[in-house]
């Protein structure tokens, strides 16, 4: 058991002499700076005692720190509990400079965190998500309506682009629904880069508005071909090995969009940027992207279940049935950015474990960097 030691603390005992104090010296020495002169300007006061007239008040405990420093300098104590702690952090925080953004005290999350924090960007700025799940969105469910109303099968919709690409690809789908899923996986990537514009700007305390995101990424949209015809080829190849081979797969390639729409890389820099953050925490990464898949699917299920219940209760023609369906794909507009959000979020995590961001942010606000 380890040996109790006495605080740092003096007591002056009531009708004790002036200049003493009811303490061994020992345990009194180190209240006294030893180099500072006394009131006159005489010798430093010795060891265990107080220079003349500068004795503690009688019942007042003097601890250390009390003394002033030469010059009239008064020391100043280090922040010693937990919420002195967070308010130095957040000050010293760039993002704290909007109010209620979700990337305050940035530190390392965990999968569970990073899931839960998708939830806070979302809900940061849901109105502008939304502006831009729609300009992306609308547009291919419209394509993918009419292909459905001249076909009678709908082509995607349900936000699993990239994996109904590797499943059609040998089971004679129609080039038009072939077309509608490459779409909506590159509408997905041009979120995703949105996502992680947006947020790049939220870590340095700036809110871009809509015009400029959308401008951003219009201008590095020609990174989205190559890198999706990339990872659709990668992943096709894992699924040879069944679903388990395509998410082992995508865990290395579901932050790509928010690679690029950040630290604006080229197509294969975006690609291998992703792979090596991904590799760095690969369990952590393969844990988000099956988890977002997972919270997605049961989302979009949860919100189409009720015109799919219409449709079956009043026995609707096939045709208002597509026409019902694809109106239920309308969900995208909320699940589609919720997967965006949660691989920019990741991206964050990923570089503060792999790299150390949320340390460097700290050391940079400080000016501990060169």
């Amino acid at each position: 058991m380890p040996e109790r030691t006495e605080p740092r603390v003096a007591w002056a005992a009531p009708g004790a002499a002036s200049g003493t104090v009811g303490a061994e010296p020992s345990a009194v020495a180190p209240l006294v700076d030893r180099g500072s002169a006394g009131p006159s300007g005489g010798a430093p006061a010795a060891h265990g005692t107080f220079p003349e007239g500068a004795a503690p008040s009688t019942g007042v405990a003097v601890a250390r720190g009390d003394a002033r420093r030469p010059g009239g300098a008064v020391a100043v104590a280090e922040p010693t509990s937990v919420h002195d702690r967070d308010r130095t952090r957040t000050a010293e925080d760039p993002a704290a400079a909007l109010d209620g953004n979700p990337l305050r005290g940035l530190g390392v999350a965990g999968a569970g965190g990073v899931l839960d924090g998708s939830f806070d960007l979302l809900r940061f700025r849901f109105r502008r998500f939304l502006a831009l799940t729609a300009v992306l969105f609308v547009p291919v469910q419209l394509i993918d309506l009419l292909v459905a109303l001249s076909s009678g099968t709908t082509a995607g919709g349900d936000g699993t682009a990239q994996f109904q690409i590797v499943d059609a690809g040998g089971s004679g789908t129609s080039a038009w629904a072939i077309l509608v899923l490459a779409l909506e996986a590159c509408a997905l990537f041009l979120l995703g880069m949105a996502a992680g514009h947006l947020v790049q700007g939220w870590l340095a305390g700036r809110d871009d508005p809509f015009g400029t995101v959308v401008g951003a990424v219009a201008r590095r949209a020609w990174v989205v071909p190559i890198v999706v015809l990339v990872a659709v080829v990668a992943k096709s190849a894992a699924a040879c090995f069944g679903g388990v081979g395509f998410f082992l797969v995508d865990a290395l390639f579901f932050i790509a969009g928010p690679v690029a729409g950040a630290e604006r890389t080229g197509p294969f820099g975006t690609i291998g940027r992703s792979v090596r953050l991904s590799r760095g925490a690969y369990g952590l990464a393969l844990a988000v992207c099956f988890g977002g898949f997972a919270i997605t699917f049961v989302l979009r299920f949860a919100l189409s279940l009720g015109p799919m219940a219409l449709v079956a209760l009043l026995g609707l023609p096939d045709q208002w049935a597509i026409v019902l369906e694809q109106a239920s794909a309308l969900t995208l507009l909320i699940t589609m950015p919720l997967t965006a959000c949660i691989a920019a979020r990741a991206h964050v995590d990923l570089r503060c474990r792999v790299e150390g961001l949320d340390l460097v942010r700290r050391e940079e606000a400080r000016g501990l960097r060169p």
